[in-house]
């Protein structure tokens, strides 16, 4: 008899242990729709908080130091946990456009937060971000399209070059267009300044075109011919697109002593009798202390 209560007692402690394993947590949910730029910090422009070059489009999400996870806006996630915590919230880019490699972009400030979480409720999160303290800004409006003159030189002379126009533009009031058709239908621009260049330097860029074009840098080193290497290709777009693009795998094929210009070029292609490829809020960014 003592053997049978026994057996009872540990089957009722067994079946109690693997409901309570089982039991699912009831979370608390958060909500980000967007990721908010709160003003322009890195110089010049004549409205900081309308600044709206931006195309952040990933949150990576800690809650009092321990990594959630990485998502794509909007969504919703569920958190298991209730109370007062702390959330940092990185804002996330594509690298070069490409939905496979995701970064917390290095120039953008994270957004930090302490919610009061309640099971079953969802909170929405609105973040913001600016530009870090201490880095530098290169071809940086005013100065590129936003100013007479510019930044960038044609190669041959019979090329189109970039126009200074007020037609299509993206912030602003001025933008540059380069158009092509059956008689222009080649372009090569290129910075007029040699640059110095960190490794850790992205290429920000606003853009809308109905025809493909190439970006990449020109690589000087004393005493040898430059070298032109390509780092991407974008495609038309309808609207208007911002991209960030990583120049570290060019960079690192110069030497400390190289210098570097920024080059766009492209052809015309024949299936649209007029090309125009429109280019806004164009800049190089990278930490000060490189």
């Amino acid at each position: 008899m003592k053997y049978i209560i026994s057996t009872i007692v540990l089957i009722t402690l067994l079946y109690n242990s693997c409901e309570d394993k089982f039991k699912a947590d009831i979370p608390s949910y958060i909500e980000i729709n967007h990721f908010e730029y709160d003003n322009n910090t890195s110089t010049n422009t004549p409205h900081p908080t309308e600044y709206k070059s931006v195309n952040i489009t990933d949150s990576w999400l800690s809650i009092d130091g321990e990594i959630i996870g990485v998502f794509e806006i909007p969504f919703q996630v569920p958190i298991l946990y209730e109370g007062t915590h702390s959330f940092d919230i990185y804002p996330g880019i594509k690298v070069n456009g490409i939905s496979g490699n995701r970064i917390k972009y290095p120039f953008y400030k994270k957004f930090e937060t302490d919610l009061q979480l309640i099971q079953e409720q969802s909170i929405e999160i609105n973040p913001t971000t600016s530009y870090i303290e201490n880095i530098t800004f290169q071809l940086e409006e005013p100065g590129t399209f936003e100013q007479a003159g510019t930044m960038f030189e044609r190669v041959d002379t019979n090329d189109p070059k970039a126009i200074r126009q007020t037609y299509e533009v993206f912030q602003g009031q001025y933008s540059a267009a380069i158009y092509l058709d059956s008689l222009n239908n080649k372009f090569d621009l290129r910075s007029v300044d040699e640059l110095t260049l960190p490794l850790n330097t992205f290429l920000e860029i606003d853009f809308k075109s109905n025809t493909s074009f190439n970006i990449g840098i020109i690589i000087m080193n004393a005493g040898n011919i430059p070298v032109k290497k390509e780092l991407i290709q974008l495609y038309p777009t309808d609207s208007w697109k911002k991209i960030y693009l990583d120049l570290y795998p060019l960079i690192t094929q110069g030497n400390n002593n190289s210098k570097f210009k920024i080059y766009l070029d492209g052809q015309y292609d024949g299936l649209i009798s007029n090309q125009s490829i429109y280019i806004d809020n164009l800049k190089l960014v990278h930490n000060s202390y490189d």
